[in-house]
């Protein structure tokens, strides 16, 4: 554990682990979404500032896997930012759990039919027979609809097909992301039929294989719980980029944090959150 780590707050409570790592030493294991970099990169050139740091992970045999942060970590790579802050955490730790999220489609009946065209096998199968073959990847995901359901398979290994599964209504259909609920609870609260597509679910292994590999998997769905999340860190873009070496900017981001804490500017709180402005 490093010394930025090891401060503490009065309560006891550990402080994140904060560090400035090269860019080249970062992996992530899924795809940015290029509409929200956008949105990011104008956000992070008009304000100056990085709000919230990535979360990562070491890998064995060097460098960081992001966790959560892929479209801010492409956000900065892309205005040419050579340094990212990080808050690294255990991947082995209890505290990180690893989530999928499956998405509900609405205006996006139609896509179905765009599966086959790329690729893809899709045939109608019994819920049993979906959740048993997603169970062991002989399915890529299920879709479930207003009378049917159907199985996706593909001889293409999984970040490909579920790539393009993914990209047969990305931008052209409204998408939810959910973690549980049936069908008919669905249109229930959003009041509309669509299509639920259920995901397999992954491992922090995968997770890892993922970052390693060429092929990544497609963005919103995996989802990592992370404790003690830190948040308005909100690090000066020209204090990343002005000249120095690594050591140098950590230097200056511990007695940033070091800062912080003897103004009594941190805040540790353990409760669930709402925000209603993301």
């Amino acid at each position: 554990m490093n010394q930025r780590s090891a401060l503490r707050l009065a309560t006891g409570q550990l402080l994140p682990d904060l560090r400035i790592i090269a860019t080249e030493e970062v992996f992530v294991h899924e795809d940015h979404d290029p509409v929200r970099v956008d949105r990011l990169v104008a956000s992070l050139r008009d304000d100056g500032v990085l709000r919230n740091p990535p979360v990562a992970a070491p890998l064995s045999g060097g460098g960081y896997v992001v966790l959560d942060g892929a479209n801010r970590a492409a956000a900065l790579a892309s205005i040419g930012i050579g340094a990212i802050p990080l808050q690294v955490v255990d991947y082995d730790d209890g505290g990180v759990e690893l989530k999928v999220w499956h998405h509900f489609v609405v205006d996006g009946t139609s896509f179905p039919s765009k599966l086959s065209g790329a690729g893809l096998t899709v045939e109608a199968v019994s819920m049993r027979e979906a959740e048993e073959g997603l169970a062991v990847r002989t399915l890529v995901c299920y879709l479930v609809m207003k009378d049917k359901i159907l199985g996706v398979r593909s001889g293409s290994p999984l970040g490909i097909s579920l790539a393009r599964v993914v990209a047969a209504y990305r931008g052209s259909a409204r998408i939810y992301r959910m973690q549980g609920g049936t069908y008919p609870e669905l249109v229930r609260e959003y009041g509309t039929d669509g299509t639920l597509i259920v995901f397999p679910s992954f491992t922090k292994e995968d997770i890892v294989a993922f970052a390693r590999a060429h092929v990544k998997l497609p963005t919103g769905i995996t989802r990592h719980i992370i404790s003690g999340r830190a948040l308005r860190l909100n690090l000066s873009l020209d204090a990343l980029t002005k000249p120095g070496d690594l050591e140098e900017k950590n230097r200056w981001l511990s007695e940033l944090i070091r800062q912080k804490l003897l103004d009594n500017r941190i805040r540790y709180y353990p409760e669930a959150t709402f925000l209603f402005d993301e």
